[in-house]
């Protein structure tokens, strides 16, 4: 039906068709491996190692061992914060994200008895002497009721190219089929399967199992992933596969103290068993799920990992990460697919309801005229909205690129990743729309594009508001001296290479994408450096307010920045991109059409 009120689609009911994840036979933990620093980041990567791991078969139990260190981490990149952390995985656990949270003792007797059972050493330091964590670790796999454990770093990206590849049963089978097999690895991001091995060199007692290829350490993107000595690879730390029966059966393993700490973490200590002939350690497999380790250094740049993150969850993986472990290439290098259409549509929203977003997409669809693509931002919707929102956008398949944010980083923060990193042709014509608005038409873009083609580079104007009547005449010359000269105002369209022109420090206050007034922010510099800005004075767009800030604090605080933004506070002198040949001829013969 139609909300007559709202002149929006509307339903009382928004249904989904669920499926039920199959049982896994045998059963596995995931066992999630957390510490204090990830106090501040937790809230997003449980929710995307459950979703991303899960499928098509669920765990029989998911767990979070914390470790007991507060400080003095390796690689310390952040402070930490148990209590923050301990209150996040709860959040977490209400929210049905885990099962149960696991608490690992701190330096003294219990940790003295939990190396026992392990190393026949009684020592009582949680951490080897390298600093490397060792009875969190172990804390988790004695929690665990299965026989086998996929262990997980709380930090990891997680990829799936094909949400139907069973990769815990391809692991399960690696276990079934050696019964020597203790561990396996879970892959990381190749371009081609490789098969199952337990070392490198034809012959060898670890290549009995499955001989029909060898990989060597080198492709791991790491060093001394295969031991010298025997040609086994070494246990993977960050993401794999155990089987607790046989670990339990290895022990005690060997271990040494150093200086009072135990000499070897977890699994380097397994690392020597093996060599010893307590087992094998296996790698390789299905390409279409993959992990990516974000090093510590790059975790202060919480907005770009966690882009990254998104993409890897869309399923992007740029060649510059095939082959390696750690987080590899620019975050430029992962905002893929590029968009190249003549008209690309930039949408944002947050927690948009059902019925305004499908009528925002459903105004784009109905557009007659030129070739489009879009790159539609979730900008950190709540769960319900966020999920409904990739279902919605993804029906329109490869024209648009969704992009998930999980921290609200705002509409210009968002044009800027599209723009300059998801936009490929300087002479694209770039479309803002909000997911709560609408096109009114099916002409939209052929008006537009009519203007184009006589050579405009900026358009601007006119939108309809829901909440009262306005017109705002359009001031092209010298707009800083008359408030901004509406150029702020719906619809705007404009040449990418306009925006990319833009200083990024011209776009900021306070060191920060504007918020507050944001539009006025990217179309001033714009349309001073436009030579041929129309102002479109047909209805073209639905404009729905939001109500943020219209109280007497949110009025004084958008005033003050649209002040600051209009005297230029944050502006670094723009120099006029060059034009296309193509734009030169369509510009030839034509006035500024102010």
């Amino acid at each position: 039906t139609v909300d007559l009120e709202r002149f929006e689609p509307a339903s009382e009911h928004l249904a989904f068709e669920l499926r039920p994840l199959a049982p896994l036979p045998g059963e596995v933990t995931l066992l999630i491996k957390s510490c204090a620093m990830e106090a501040g980041t937790l809230d997003v990567q449980v929710p995307h190692l459950v979703s991303q791991l899960e499928g098509p078969r669920a765990f029989a139990e998911r767990v979070l061992v914390v470790d007991s260190r507060e400080d003095g981490f390796l690689r310390q990149h952040t402070p930490g914060s148990l209590r923050d952390l301990r209150d996040v995985a709860h959040r977490l656990a209400d929210a049905g994200w885990l099962d149960r949270i696991v608490e690992a003792p701190g330096d003294g007797s219990a940790t003295a008895a939990l190396h026992r059972r392990w190393f026949a050493i009684p020592c009582p330091h949680t951490h080897s002497a390298a600093g490397a964590h060792v009875a969190s670790l172990l804390t988790g796999f004695e929690a665990c009721a299965t026989r086998y454990v996929l262990h997980v770093d709380a930090d990891l990206m997680i990829g799936r190219l094909d949400r139907d590849h069973d990769h815990l049963a391809d692991m399960l089978a690696v276990m079934e089929a050696d019964p020597e097999a203790l561990t396996v690895s879970f892959n990381i991001a190749m371009a081609h399967d490789r098969p199952w091995t337990a070392g490198r060199g034809s012959g060898t007692k670890h290549d009995r199992p499955c001989i029909a290829g060898v990989v060597s350490g080198a492709e791991h993107g790491r060093p001394r992933t295969e031991d010298a000595t025997s040609g086994a690879w070494r246990t993977e730390a960050r993401a794999g596969m155990v089987d607790l029966a046989r670990l339990r059966a290895a022990r005690p393993l060997p271990n040494s103290l150093d200086e009072g700490r135990l000499a070897l973490s977890w699994h380097r200590s397994l690392d020597v068993a093996i060599r010893g002939g307590a087992g094998r350690s296996y790698r390789g497999g299905d390409r279409r799920t993959f992990y990516v380790h974000p090093p510590n250094a790059r975790k202060r740049d919480v907005a770009g990992w966690f882009s990254v993150l998104d993409r890897i969850e869309h399923g992007v993986v740029p060649d510059v990460q095939k082959g390696r472990v750690e987080w590899t290439g620019a975050i430029a290098d992962w905002m893929e697919p590029l968009r190249r259409e003549p008209f690309v549509f930039v949408v944002s929203g947050r927690n948009v309801p059902a019925g305004r977003l499908r009528r925002c997409i459903d105004s784009m669809v109905r557009q007659q005229g030129p070739r489009w693509g879009a790159v539609v931002f979730d900008d950190a919707s709540d769960l319900m909205f966020a999920e409904h929102f990739e279902i919605a956008w993804g029906a329109l398949g490869e024209r648009c690129t969704i992009v998930r944010n999980r921290r609200r980083r705002g509409l210009l923060a968002n044009m800027v990743t599209a723009i300059r990193m998801m936009c490929a042709d300087p002479a694209s014509v770039i479309v803002t729309l909000d997911a709560d608005d609408a096109l009114i038409g099916d002409g939209v873009l052929s008006r537009l594009a009519a203007e184009y083609e006589r050579g405009a580079d900026v358009t601007v104007g006119s939108m309809l508001r829901t909440d009262k009547a306005a017109d705002y005449p359009v001031c092209f010359d010298r707009p800083r001296e008359h408030r901004g000269g509406n150029v702020w105002q719906h619809l705007r369209s404009f040449r990418k290479r306009l925006f990319d022109a833009i200083p990024d420090d011209a776009l900021r206050l306070d060191g920060e994408y504007v918020d507050l007034a944001n539009d006025w922010a990217f179309m001033l510099p714009i349309v001073e450096m436009a030579r041929n800005p129309v102002h479109v004075t047909e209805t073209l767009y639905l404009y729905e307010p939001s109500g943020i800030g219209k109280d007497a604090a949110g009025k004084a605080a958008r005033e003050e920045t649209v002040a600051r933004i209009v005297a230029g506070e944050a502006m670094v002198a723009a120099r006029p991109p060059a034009r296309s040949a193509a734009e030169q001829g369509a510009e030839s013969g034509t006035g500024n059409r102010r």
